[in-house]
């Protein structure tokens, strides 16, 4: 809106008044209709400045104005520029290939090798009466909300290990995401070395190529995968026209996160009918908590709830939750089940040899990816010793990796309370802050991390990586040189840490590239 002053117009500044408040509650009901996301009243502030942004760069004045400029005619399609441009906002693109351990884990060593044995004996019923021979094995694969793609290029890479063979099999693997931007950098697949934080030193050899500006896929995995457009909320599905149905595997991990209750059961509806039957659903560690899975087989495995579609009518009438036999943990549709804890009598003597060979078998479980094993065995630890750190911290670590970051935050707590100057529990703080799209206090955590342990390779390249992300270069840079300077005292050919098997000359490298 412009005034005069004098002979010369000025431009007002777009603000937010009290009268803006209806039109931002319209705003949260539009996006959630459109996209299916649901914009927490705790979020809405960090909502309303992110719209600042677009609205001075569209030149408009009021939220009002630009809830109208998006539900004109030309701008109603989700998929217009400006509705892109706002998608970019809402979401959070940070993401990594192999993600989570455990779910990845499962697909390699137990439900993929599972859909392969399945497929390839299918196809050997199947005969073209034409030429009496058979079909070829069919394998479909679907990353529904695959970000920037290293999810999809992962599972791809998975097949091509179990599958030497892949070129007689028919293998879709489709990636869609309503990110449009996200999806056109998928498609060059060339990542930063931040993409590879839990990827193997062999794996990252063999499948990728060194780039300018960091690693590119190599093109036979590229060649895999095929990256669509989508919006899970609105599109119709199964949709034989776009190849979406008879799915033998969706995987659809941290993008339920975004969504109010009624779309996520909406969608999941629509995935069971596009899976085929016996076909998988994965989805992120507790992200279906309370919604009506009944038409799903659920399985239980030590990593990860997989939910499966029945083989036959019949099945589905069937009592389901079949529960494999390696562990109890159901995926927060009912709580974690634990044998109970053992007595202690009067006068019981805790010996250092009984928390030790406890606190060995919670590491080994750690290492097995049977975190519900962890938990267990750190309660009983925790039982005999309240003040055991450890035992707090392997608890925060397995509650993480279901994904149950309340409880994983609540174990880290009790651990700096015992231990106020430890980093460990900062770290783990920090990975969930991340992973949750908390940007803020990630930043604080490994700025406590730096503050207690100033020489901490791991939290300035995280920090560093962050600011690099939010596009802050300058606090980058600092971050980058102090990190050099930390390298340049270390043995080169050292691994990071046992995590992170990197070395620091090869560390070195990137940050230096960084720098220049």
């Amino acid at each position: 809106m412009n005034q005069m002053i004098g002979d010369r117009p000025i431009l007002l500044e777009p603000n937010f008044q009290d009268s803006d408040d209806f039109s931002l509650s319209q705003m949260v009901d539009l996006i959630a209709d459109t996209f299916g996301i649901h914009i927490k009243p705790q979020y809405q502030d960090t909502l309303k400045k992110n719209l600042l942004t677009r609205i001075s760069a569209l030149g408009l004045c009021s939220l009002n104005d630009y809830y109208q400029f998006l539900v004109t005619t030309n701008q109603l399609i989700p998929s217009g520029t400006e509705w892109q441009e706002l998608i970019s906002l809402l979401t959070v693109t940070e993401t990594y290939f192999f993600r989570d351990q455990g779910q990845m884990s499962l697909l390699k060593n137990q439900l993929l090798p599972e859909l392969i044995e399945r497929k390839r004996e299918l196809s050997l019923t199947q005969c073209n009466t034409a030429n009496r021979e058979f079909y070829r094995p069919t394998l479909r694969l679907w990353s529904a909300g695959c970000s920037t793609g290293e999810e999809a290029y992962s599972l791809a890479i998975l097949v091509k290990e179990l599958l030497p063979d892949n070129q007689i099999w028919d293998i879709l693997i489709l990636a869609t995401d309503i990110n449009q931007p996200a999806i056109a950098l998928a498609q060059q697949g060339i990542y930063s070395e931040w993409s590879f934080r839990t990827t193997t030193p062999e794996i990252k050899s063999r499948y990728f190529r060194s780039h300018k500006k960091g690693w590119k896929i190599d093109p036979a995995i590229r060649a895999m995968v095929t990256f669509k457009p989508g919006n899970l909320m609105q599109d119709n599905y199964p949709a034989y026209a776009s190849s979406i149905h008879d799915f033998d595997l969706i995987i659809c991990r941290n993008v339920f996160i975004y969504f109010d209750f009624k779309a996520i059961a909406q969608i999941i509806d629509k995935f069971y009918c596009s899976l085929t039957p016996g076909g998988f659903l994965l989805a992120g560690h507790t992200e279906l908590h309370g919604q009506k899975t009944e038409l799903f087989q659920i399985k239980h495995f030590p990593q990860s709830a997989v939910y499966q579609r029945h083989s036959s009518l019949n099945e589905q009438n069937k009592v389901l939750n079949t529960i494999t036999p390696a562990a109890k943990f159901e995926s927060r549709e009912t709580e974690i089940s634990y044998p109970p804890l053992p007595s202690l009598g009067t006068g019981f003597e805790v010996s250092g040899d009984t928390q030790k060979t406890l606190l060995d078998a919670a590491k080994e479980s750690l290492i097995k990816e049977a975190y519900a094993d962890v938990i267990q065995i750190a309660k009983q630890l925790i039982a005999l010793a309240p003040q055991h750190f450890q035992a707090y911290c392997l608890m925060a670590e397995a509650y993480a990796n279901f994904g149950d970051y309340s409880q994983a935050n609540q174990a880290c707590q009790q651990a700096l309370d015992i231990s106020p100057l430890a980093i460990e529990p900062y770290h783990l703080l920090a990975q969930i802050a991340e992973d949750q799209g908390d940007h803020n206090s990630a930043k604080l955590f490994l700025k406590r991390i730096i503050y207690l342990a100033p020489n901490s390779v791991n939290a300035h390249l995280e920090l560093g990586s962050i600011y690099e992300r939010e596009g802050n270069e300058k606090q980058a840079q600092k971050i980058w040189r102090s990190l050099l300077e930390i390298l340049q005292n270390l043995p080169q050919e050292q691994a990071i840490d046992s995590n992170n098997q990197q070395t620091n000359a090869e560390l070195k490298a990137y940050v230096l590239k960084q720098l220049n």
